[in-house]
């Protein structure tokens, strides 16, 4: 019986990942869920320290995926990348300072979108959900680190 529920764990987590993009990608035409959460992961990184390693570990993604949305992200000038001080193979990848009211108001929108998303969850059920949440995504020791530091959008 046990089986049966990693099946039906796994399948759902398959589906929520799959419908929270695309009901994301609808709260702004010139960012999507995926861009959102790579701006996100570089702003949770050490300032001057971002780079496609790190993104990709991060967000469970390979180093290609996040070069890819890194690049689409320069293209729309709310990144920057430039020769990392310390390693002159590496890039050190910074949110522009014109992105930060376009990330104010989306995180505002994601907010809103998130409430109603867990609007049926009282404070216990989101917690116990975010802590068996992490259990999964400790999965083969990963070091995944979460998004759980407060960072500044000023």
């Amino acid at each position: 019986m046990k089986q049966f529920y990693f099946q039906q764990i796994f399948s759902t987590i398959f589906y929520l990942s799959n419908k929270i993009q695309a009901e994301g990608d609808k709260l702004d035409r010139d960012i999507t869920v995926r861009q959102w959460m790579t701006l996100l992961t570089i702003l949770h990184l050490p300032e001057g320290k971002a780079n496609y390693n790190q993104i990709a570990n991060m967000m469970g993604c390979t180093k290609q995926n996040a070069k890819k949305l890194v690049t689409v992200l320069e293209r729309k000038g709310f990144v920057t990348i430039r020769e990392s001080d310390s390693d002159r193979r590496a890039v050190c990848i910074q949110v522009s300072e014109s992105c930060r009211d376009i990330l104010r108001d989306y995180y505002k929108r994601g907010n809103l979108y998130l409430n109603d998303l867990f609007k049926d969850f009282d404070e216990e059920e989101a917690h116990t959900l975010w802590k068996l949440l992490k259990k999964v995504a400790a999965y083969e020791s990963s070091d995944w680190l979460g998004y759980e530091e407060k960072v500044s959008l000023d």
